[in-house]
């Protein structure tokens, strides 16, 4: 019997990642690649670790959607429709107030999977919604944006000799409706002019609608003193209910003892203010904290009281204006979809300025939204260049990539403010599914009836996706999923057949794909939140949230891993004499293919030459001694739970001079 140092060595390991794609015995150059495997994953120099499978983090249902609302999960429910997911969008603009919509109405929306009271989708499909924080747990929640107000030259009253600043000519006023918690601020109304004389010292009195939901105050807005140009200009922003509170006593004049109060900004003299009920007229403003009345308090003494003002004074100076006003300035369209870029936030998916009919979820144009007022769009839009329409936008550190039915588009800037964007095609065919493509270090990887990565500037690599083509080649786009694990440095092709998940990674620092992991459930969305992949997943009716590898172990899934079939012409008589390994193993399988038989499969224990068990400790193991004929083996290892590792393996034959 040889020595082990007479032996001839062949050294078991997988440096060249996943390739299933190989032929029964794989040529030379591959012999180093997996041939099989199911949850582990794969490490640099060739080293294998079971991979740790989901953990159920949600107790209740929630929608197949799932968002990153800076560290908090969003999901909004709804199931799938016709296997594809809802359009919908969400993020958190400005880190306070709540951006979001859904092809579904009414739907729910869970933040950490606990249902928000009041924190639903709109009633009209694709409808922007915004949600501000009230402070006390919950959310006031409404439709985004303002339409155009009326106000007509009935609402408008002069009152002579009553003001100190001496208007004179065509003025012009107008009421622009505000949301002070987003500082947005919608189209105003039509400017009404009023032909003022000099020296009458009149004040304008503004009699303004019914504000709508959500709006908390007005923009009173003028003109310089005899243009008639149309050009607007802000004379102040007004509270409905100025800030703080305060103290009135019975039978005075004064409001006092403001807390928090902000008179000098929030009140003008000859505002009509209601006060418990009763009407009065501010007098004068002597500080933050002081005011005056025109007439006695006649409510109940008492502190902590607030004020309402259903009627404006407007009396100003040209050089009292503030900034101008436009007038493109519109609520947002119904969407597909809603991402920030660059500081910016966009709508994305609106087939026309008026709105999606209800028989089209998406379309093919993108609008941002106003950077100096959120929740409202102007004039600017992008069309996709193919003019298809859009099926998910993605935003990268330098472009935006635009997935389209047809095709995949990139917008870039071009810094010029006539012409901001650009779009170009990259690569066709287009996609099936908002959730077709990911970003990962300023790589697209997409999956268009097959993988597909790609940069910007750079041509489409389809070859990269060459080891696993025999996996794909017959998923069905409307049912990949392509996620991002920043913890493993992997990106995630997911594949749900109906009944269970198939997740083959490619691993970008490796360059190489990892073996598939094999999830007993649903898998229908993805989303990176405060740094963690978070999953949504279905058994049966039930739609959970999960945290991706957080749990102990994939329940009913094989760990395994096996190597391609290793030519063994080296050794003589083709005998394979003893196997060394390190790690973690439960077992170790060799699999001999032999002439004249089919290559076994090393899917099937049951066409094993050899079964040795191992220790199942973190440990050296001991060299095994065997005598097994073959033309060429295959390796594989398997674990029994997710502490399992291989780190190598040498398998030795008699050399070809031996012949004992």
């Amino acid at each position: 019997m040889p020595t082990p140092n007479n032996l001839n060595s062949i050294e078991i390991e997988f440096s060249a990642g996943y390739f299933s794609s190989t032929p029964a015995l794989a040529a030379e150059a591959l012999q180093r690649s997996i041939r099989r495997g199911s949850n582990v994953w794969l490490r640099p120099l060739g080293g294998i670790v079971v991979a740790d499978g989901p953990l159920q983090i949600s107790t209740q249902n929630v929608g197949t959607r799932i968002f990153a609302s800076d560290i908090q999960r969003a999901s909004i429910a709804g199931g799938l429709i016709s296997n594809r997911l809802p359009y919908a969008g969400f993020l958190r603009y400005a880190n306070a107030a709540l951006l979001f919509l859904s092809e579904n109405t009414n739907a729910q929306v869970f933040l950490n999977e606990v249902a928000i009271s009041g924190l639903t989708t709109s009633t009209t499909a694709g409808r922007l919604r915004v949600a501000i924080d009230n402070g006390v747990g919950g959310y006031n929640v409404f439709d985004a944006g303002f339409d155009k107000p009326q106000l007509f030259p009935g609402d408008i009253s002069l009152v002579a000799s009553a003001g100190v600043k001496g208007m004179s000519g065509f003025i012009g006023v107008a009421i622009v409706p505000w949301r002070s918690k987003t500082n947005a601020w919608g189209p105003p109304s039509d400017t009404q002019y009023n032909n003022i004389q000099p020296g009458t010292n009149t004040v304008i009195q503004l009699n303004t609608p019914g504000a709508v939901t959500g709006q908390d105050g007005w923009i009173i807005a003028g003109t310089r003193w005899g243009d008639q140009s149309g050009e607007l200009q802000v004379i102040r922003y007004a509270y409905l209910t100025p800030r703080g509170t305060f103290t009135a006593t019975n039978g005075s004049v004064n409001l006092s003892l403001g807390i928090n109060t902000k008179f000098t900004v929030d009140l003008a003299r000859g505002d009509f203010v209601a006060i418990d009920g009763g009407s009065y007229q501010i007098a004068t403003i002597n500080s933050d904290t002081l005011a005056t009345l025109t007439t006695n308090f006649t409510g109940a003494t008492g502190a902590g009281k607030t004020m309402f003002i259903d009627n404006f004074a407007v009396e100003y100076y040209d050089a009292e204006l503030g900034m101008s006003i436009t007038r493109d300035v519109f609520r947002p369209p119904r969407a597909a979809g809603v991402l920030q870029y660059a500081g910016r936030v966009f709508l994305w998916g609106i087939p026309d300025t008026a709105g999606i009919p209800t028989s089209l979820p998406t379309g093919n144009t993108i609008m941002p939204m106003l950077d100096s007022n959120p929740e409202h769009v102007g004039l600017l839009f992008i069309v996709t260049a193919s003019g298809s329409d859009l099926v998910n936008v993605l935003a990268g550190d330098s472009p935006m990539y635009l997935m389209t039915t047809t095709d995949l588009e990139v917008v870039a800037n071009t810094g010029n403010p006539e012409i901001p964007f650009i779009v170009r095609t990259i690569a066709e065919p287009g996609f099936k599914s908002s959730t077709n493509g990911a970003m990962y270090r300023d790589f697209f990887y997409g999956f268009n009836n097959r993988p597909l990565r790609t940069r910007a500037d750079a041509n489409i690599d389809v070859e990269f996706a060459q080891p696993v083509w025999s996996d794909m080649e017959f998923w069905d786009a409307t049912r990949v999923v392509v996620a991002v694990d920043p913890e493993n440095e992997a990106v995630l092709f997911c594949y749900d057949n109906g009944t269970s998940t198939v997740i083959i990674p490619f691993m970008p620092q490796l360059g190489v794909w990892g073996p598939p992991h094999n999830l007993p459930a649903r898998l229908f969305d993805a989303q990176i939140v405060n740094g963690t992949l978070y999953v949504t997943l279905s058994n049966g009716a039930n739609v959970r949230v999960n945290q991706w590898e957080g749990g102990t172990g994939t329940p009913g899934s094989e760990m395994y891993v096996a190597s391609q079939y290793y030519d063994a012409s080296l050794l003589n008589r083709n005998r394979l004499k003893n196997l060394k390994a390190s790690g973690k193993i439960n077992t170790i399988s060799v699999f001999a293919a032999l002439p004249g038989a089919a290559v076994p499969d090393v899917r099937n224990l049951g066409q094993a030459a050899a079964i040795f068990p191992f220790s199942n400790f973190d440990s050296l193991e001991p060299e095994l001694f065997t005598n097994i004929h073959g033309n060429a083996f295959a390796f594989r290892v398997d674990f029994s739970d997710n502490s399992g590792r291989f780190e190598k393996m040498i398998a030795r034959g008699t050399p070809i001079a031996e012949r004992k």
